[in-house]
Parts: C-alpha cells; structure tokens; sequence
C-alpha cells in the first residue's frame, strides 16, 4: 500500500522542486523500479491552453533520458465532469498504473477518489487545478498571487476609481476560484472601481464573445482583469471601435505579440503549460524514491510592456491563441514552440 509520510521538513533543491511556504512538509513514496506505467487526467480539454499542456506532456516523456523511464503514458480528459473524471480515475486504478498525474474538475469533488487511489499504492501528483485532499502531492503556481498582481497593476493604471471588466475562466475550477480572490482582495479596497464578472473559460473565442457583450451593453471599460483569452478581448476591443485598455492577464501569445505593436499597458503572468511535465518529472523522482516537498511552488512566468521580446516571451510564427509560458527553466524543462505545435494531442 502507498503512502505519504512527514518524514522532515528538510530543504530540497531550491531552483526546482520549492516548497510552497516554510510549513511544507517534505515526502517520501516506496522506491520501485522503473520502466512505470504514467496516467495524466485531464478535465477540460476545450482550449489552447489545455491543448499544450498535454502535447509538452507528450513531448516530455519521449525525451531520451525520460523515455526509458515510462513504459506507457496513458492520457484521457473527462470534459470538465466532475463523475466523469472519477470513472476515469477508477480506470486508471484498475488498471494498476503507478502514478497519476491530474488536472482536476474539482477542488474537492475528487478527494475520496485521490485517496482510493494512493491507499491502492499509487502516486497521486495534482497539478494546475489542484485538489486539497493531502494525500495527493501538489504542483502549481501561487493562483492568488497572480490574481493579485493583475489587479494591483490595474490599480496603478486607473487610480482608485473606474469601470474594470473582469474575465473569469472556467467556473468552479480551483484556479479560477483563487484568481478571482486574489483580484478581489485588491479591488475590494477601492469601493469606487466597478467590476463586471464574464466567463472566458481562458479560451480566445469565448472571451471575445463575452467581452464584445459587455461591451455593447456598457458605457465602456477603463482596464481589463483577465485569466485567459487575451486575444480574443483585444480583438472585442478593436471589433467595437473602442481603445485598448491596460490589461492584467496571462501568457497568450496574440496579446502579448499585440501589445508589442499597439503598445497598450500589459502585465502577462504566464501559468506554465509545462506543469504537465513537471508533474511527471516529479512522480519520477518520487517512484524512484526521492523525496519531495507535499506542495511545490513554481515560479511564475511575468512579463511587462518594457520587457516584450520577439522569439523569448512571444512569437510572430506561432498562432496568437497560443500560451507563450511554456517553458520552466528552474528545471530544464524548455520546450520549443513549434515542437509543441505540431505534437499530437
């Protein structure tokens, strides 16, 4: 039977695997021999994101030292549904795989799922929208922090009044949830900026939808707050005859590649496709009995209007709904746009 145990709170490597915060405790799992059997779920699938996240998956576990590592990587996506994605996960438990690598519909829908799974001797890493359940390990970036730097950003923009539209992602999910608190515990201390709530569900023809709506029935917005879809929401801006606005939001690369152009204010926090493979990375190093923090801290991905750089952190060859923030240094996970682009999910 597996099982996670508080074995010390020692220091790992700092320039990769970084404890969340200084009560993370460091784990250990039973050392087995490699080749493994890897299962990634997945819930949504229905954006570019989402899409590169398992192509790098892909990619990740056909390099040469990986390779001899994985005797099967298994990849299935429940479609954002939360029963869905548990019968997905008791497949994989029937099917005896040695670790599990989530993306999960649900904070907290798939706790006791999770928990069956690690009692049956199988590593639980959860990633993205994470779960909360402690038998799982945790691989992320700070979704709070994030959503707090795009709203104090604004705040810099507007000062402490104006019409904000905030552009949410997909609702219910563990990201959006911390996002949009982050954004809040910012906002909320200027009562005289007004917010309007849509869901992009980071996806750019969504977020245009949704945004070309506002648009048409509001008096217009000084600063745009957004998750995701970024390139969607400048073309509203521009369809609707209406300046661009500064805009907090995340790594796409359209946006990032327009405000280079257009030179509208930007602060892009990328959340990294590759968490996919450092997930993978870190149930490798934990099967082949490593220890590992329970909760690990990935740095972001930040870039600003003065730093925008063709061919570093956007790219003119690439499709703009692509996510530039593919890549984590820290840990020699670099992956290369067009390589991504043409991997098969």
């Amino acid at each position: 039977m597996g099982s996670i145990g508080s074995l010390a709170w020692a220091e790992t490597d700092a320039s990769c695997f970084r404890p969340w915060d200084d009560q993370t405790r460091m784990i250990s799992w039973p050392k087995k021999n490699p080749p493994y059997n890897i299962a990634l779920s997945n819930s949504y699938i229905g954006n570019e994101w989402r899409s590169e996240m398992v192509k790098i998956a892909r990619l990740y576990s056909e390099r040469d030292a990986v390779k001899p590592l994985i005797k099967k990587l298994t990849i299935s996506s429940a479609g954002n549904d939360v029963n869905a994605q548990i019968a997905q996960i008791n497949q994989m438990i029937l099917s005896g795989v040695d670790a599990i690598v989530l993306n999960a519909a649900s904070p907290t829908g798939l706790n006791s799922t999770i928990d069956r799974a690690v009692n049956a001797g199988i590593l639980v890493v959860s990633f993205d929208n994470v779960v909360t359940t402690p038998k799982a390990v945790t691989v992320n970036q700070d979704q709070f922090e994030m959503g707090r730097r795009w709203a104090e950003f604004i705040v810099k923009q507007i000062g402490d009044s104006g019409n904000v539209l905030m552009v949410r992602g997909v609702a219910g999910t563990f990201v959006d949830n911390e996002r949009y608190k982050g954004g809040r515990s910012v906002f909320d201390k200027h009562p005289q900026i007004r917010t309007t709530d849509v869901y992009g569900n980071w996806d750019n023809g969504t977020a245009q939808k949704v945004t070309a709506d506002a648009l048409a029935s509001s008096s217009g917005f000084d600063a745009v707050w957004s998750e995701g879809g970024e390139s969607g929401i400048v073309r509203a801006f521009k369809q609707a005859g209406a300046k661009v606005p500064p805009i907090g939001g995340e790594g796409v690369n359209g946006f990032r590649q327009q405000a280079a152009q257009d030179g509208f204010p930007i602060l892009s926090i990328g959340q990294s496709a590759a968490l996919s493979a450092m997930s993978i990375k870190v149930a490798l190093q934990m099967l082949q009995g490593e220890q590992m923090p329970q909760a690990i801290s990935v740095p972001f991905n930040e870039v600003a209007s003065a730093n925008l750089k063709e061919g570093v952190n956007y790219f003119s060859n690439v499709p703009d709904s692509f996510y530039a923030a593919i890549s984590i240094p820290a840990c020699d996970l670099n992956f290369d746009a067009q390589a991504i682009l043409n991997q098969q999910i």
